[in-house]
């Protein structure tokens, strides 16, 4: 039997172990939906958002919000302007929010802004008149029942919520769509699938409520790496929170098309999975074995181990094709068995993007055509990943700017051209 046969089969046996529950997953959530959220009496919410030179964008994201199916007495938005050199404090003000500008050139990252907005809100005493903080970015769109949606999982006793991530720009290109293909997977087939069996869906980055309760047992915001998103997920779950999912709260997040962006926030990603994991790692895997709580299991496979593992064969490919090179033996023996590999996982990836985008269909804004395309280079967006794998532990990385031009209000992505490619024109409205 060859060598390489037994390599291949070997590794694919080790990602079968790893993933099979993600299979079950897809099953789960393809025969099955949540239970719904009974109709709640409103909560007041403090809706919390980051925003550094986002005039583009700040506008139709506080429209959205100002739209909402909810009472307006009973939502209170916060924007904090930091270190803004536009004019985004300003658009802020007019259109009704509460703006706090901050200058620290020292202290950037996402967590150190939303632990400054939740220490002012608090020093003015206004920490115990909401219920809850929504976590939103200022690129962010909110379809107009988020909130009333996002306030009855709240309601049915959940204290920390997230939802279901949609994309405004799902059509720009390869990688703004594999992207959004990658969080309608993330929502449609983990969070939904974990809501239905009881387990702890993730938040990612954005789009999540947390109930004033959690705030105040855990000392505010204290989470700084940088993807604080995924430190706290972990950190919740390690102290044994429950994290739920509502399918029916949709929000539209703008995605990057540029190899350049997708490159710096990418490997802040990858350098903040590894900020999370020595953090919290310990602490996830001592719940696991101690609680047997799959959750703990289920986040580190899903952030980390898919990583590593991936990484890991690669290497172990580089360096038997460095070892033949060497040794003078031909290479040709071995390459066939390497395109093996990775046209395995081209195939496995196309699958999964193909579920997802044919279960999700009607929730894609994009050219019927567009979209049958993007799940072929859906996995060249996962590949891409491995050489930023391999950089990001080596970088000096710090909280890179984004620079959002998605500039389209939310009437265009969801009546205008519903499934069509126009609703999701970059550049200003």
């Amino acid at each position: 039997m060859s060598i390489y046969f037994i390599l291949n089969n070997t590794v694919g046996l080790v990602f079968f172990l790893f993933y099979a529950y993600q299979l079950y997953f897809i099953l789960v959530s393809i025969m099955r939906k949540p239970e719904p959220f009974p109709d709640a009496t409103p909560g007041r919410y403090a809706i919390l958002i980051c925003a550094h030179n986002e005039k583009s964008v700040i506008g139709h994201l506080l429209d959205s919000i100002n739209a909402q199916d909810y009472p307006k007495d009973h939502l209170c938005v916060y924007v904090l302007a930091d270190n803004c050199t536009d004019n985004t404090a300003d658009i802020a003000r007019e259109k009704g929010a509460v703006v706090i500008e901050r200058f620290d050139d020292k202290k950037i990252g996402k967590g150190y802004v939303l632990n400054y907005m939740i220490d002012y809100i608090t020093g003015n005493g206004a920490v115990w008149d909401y219920d809850g903080y929504f976590i939103i970015d200022a690129d962010n769109l909110l379809d107009k029942r988020f909130v009333a949606e996002m306030n009855k999982a709240v309601a049915a006793g959940n204290k920390i919520v997230t939802c279901y991530r949609n994309s405004k720009n799902y059509s720009d290109n390869w990688l703004s769509s594999g992207y959004a293909l990658w969080f309608l997977r993330e929502s449609k087939y983990l969070n939904n699938a974990r809501q239905i069996l009881g387990l702890n869906s993730q938040c990612s980055g954005t789009g999540f409520v947390i109930h004033r309760d959690i705030l105040s047992k855990y000392g505010g915001w204290q989470y700084f790496t940088l993807t604080e998103d995924v430190e706290f997920t972990f950190a919740m779950i390690a102290e044994g929170e429950h994290i739920a999912y509502c399918p029916d709260a949709v929000l539209y997040d703008e995605q990057p098309n540029a190899f350049a962006v997708s490159w710096k926030q990418r490997t802040r990603w990858v350098k903040g999975y590894f900020q999370a994991y020595y953090r919290c790692g310990a602490k996830l895997l001592k719940r696991m074995f101690k609680h047997r709580d799959f959750s703990c299991y289920d986040m580190l496979a899903s952030t980390f181990a898919g990583a590593i593992l991936s990484l890991s064969v690669f290497m172990l490919y580089f360096f038997l094709l460095v070892y033949y090179a060497v040794m003078g033996l031909p290479l040709l023996d071995v390459l066939p068995w390497f395109l093996h590999y990775f046209g395995s996982c081209y195939g496995g990836l196309i699958i999964i993007g193909a579920i997802t985008t044919r279960t999700e269909w009607d929730m894609i804004y994009c050219d019927p055509v567009k979209k049958n395309a993007y799940v072929f280079t859906f996995p060249l967006f996962l590949f891409t990943l491995l050489p930023i794998a391999i950089w990001a532990p080596f970088s000096r990385q710090r909280w890179p700017q984004v620079q959002h031009v998605c500039s389209i209000d939310i009437d265009r992505i969801t009546k205008e051209a519903p499934g069509g490619a126009k609703a999701n024109e970059s550049g200003d409205a």
